[in-house]
This record gives C-alpha cells, structure tokens and sequence, in this order.
C-alpha cells in the first residue's frame, strides 16, 4: 500500500495535480485512497527521502518548488559530467553492466509503443540507464557531484511529458551509446551522451510540471 500511494503522490505530481509549494494532507489521502494514514505517514517520509517534497516542522509534507530554470540547470550540469562518466566508463565498463543496459533500452522501446506510454516506469528505467554508467565510470567523486542530478525525482521531472518522437530519438541515442562503450570508444559515447541530454533538454514541454 506505501508503495502504492508513493506512485500515486508522484504521478499527481508530474500532472500537475499537486503543485510547488502545495501541503499535503495526510488523512486527505488516506480518504481517497482508501489507506492507513500510517501507510501515508510512510509514503511522504519515502518521497522526502526521494526529493519530491520536503517534511516542514509542525506543518506536514510540502511539494518541492520545480522550475523552467531548475530543470536547464539540471540538464546543463548533466551535459558535462555525464559526457566525463561515459569516456570513463567505456574502458571500465563490465561485461554485466552492458547486458543490463541493453536490456533496459530494450524494455524502454517496448513501453515507448504502448497507446499510452508508463511515465513513470520509463522515468525509473531512464533513471537505471544513467545510473549504470555512472557506477561503471569508477568514480566516487563523480558519483557524489551527479547524486543530486540524478535523483530519482529530479530525473523524473525533467523528462516528464516528453512527446513520442523525441522519447523514440531518446532511446535511439541510449542504444548508440551502448554500442559505444561496447566497443570501448570513450569519446564516441561522451560525445553521444552530451548531444543525448541535450536534445532531452530541447524536447521539454514549455510548460513544464
């Protein structure tokens, strides 16, 4: 039931439906899902610790303000140190690590065709993709400088609402970049993940959640 009303909390989110800034009502949730306010107590603690709202002293859970400016910022610091973690990764990378993200760019083209894509599935997927050439690039202090970028709600924000076509050149450009560190090409995939987060970037909608 957590992890049901932590779906729900964030898709709500994403569409809009709880803005910046807005508090959340712990029984107001319970009510309409039809849980324990325990459970909800849980699933806001869980989205605090995931960085979709913040816990105000004596006040409750309040949504975490998200703007156009935040999420440039965010892509422009991913651009440069995601463009280092690939030519890092790409004559580190093992065997394993290259399986798994193979299988997530496949399990992402299959979402991506469904009528009515999974936001949020594709969100984590996108999330694990990016993660996985991080931890193969080896580097603690890379790690902790993307920590905050790639966070889970931080990535989810800023490719929410993505239209079809620039969803199918995403995924285009992860498999290219698997193909790269495949062959063990660091400049190729660098270059590749920077062109990659920035066409993510130019493909955001103008009125962003």
């Amino acid at each position: 039931m957590t992890d049901q009303i932590c779906r729900s909390v964030r898709l709500r989110i994403l569409q809009g439906g709880f803005d910046g800034g807005d508090f959340l009502t712990e029984q107001a949730i319970a009510d309409e899902l039809g849980a324990s306010t325990l459970c909800v107590h849980e699933a806001l603690a869980r989205l605090a610790g995931d960085g979709w709202v913040e816990i105000i002293p004596y006040r409750g859970a309040r949504v975490i303000e998200w703007t156009r400016e935040d999420s440039h910022e965010i892509f422009e610091l991913r651009a440069l140190l995601e463009a280092y973690a690939a030519r890092r990764a790409a004559v580190r990378i093992r065997a394993t690590q290259l399986a798994r993200l193979r299988t997530v760019v496949d399990q992402e083209l299959t979402l991506v065709q469904r009528p009515e894509p999974p936001h949020d599935v594709l969100s984590d997927l996108n999330l694990e993709f990016h993660q996985t050439i991080l931890a193969a690039a080896g580097s603690r202090r890379l790690q902790r400088s993307l920590e905050t970028v790639l966070h889970g709600a931080t990535s989810a924000r800023s490719t929410y609402g993505l239209t079809r076509s620039v969803m199918e050149n995403a995924l285009d450009e992860h498999a290219r970049i698997v193909d790269a560190l495949a062959n063990g090409d660091g400049e190729r995939a660098g270059d590749l993940m920077q062109v990659h987060i920035l066409s993510v970037a130019r493909g955001q909608p103008e009125q962003p959640t």
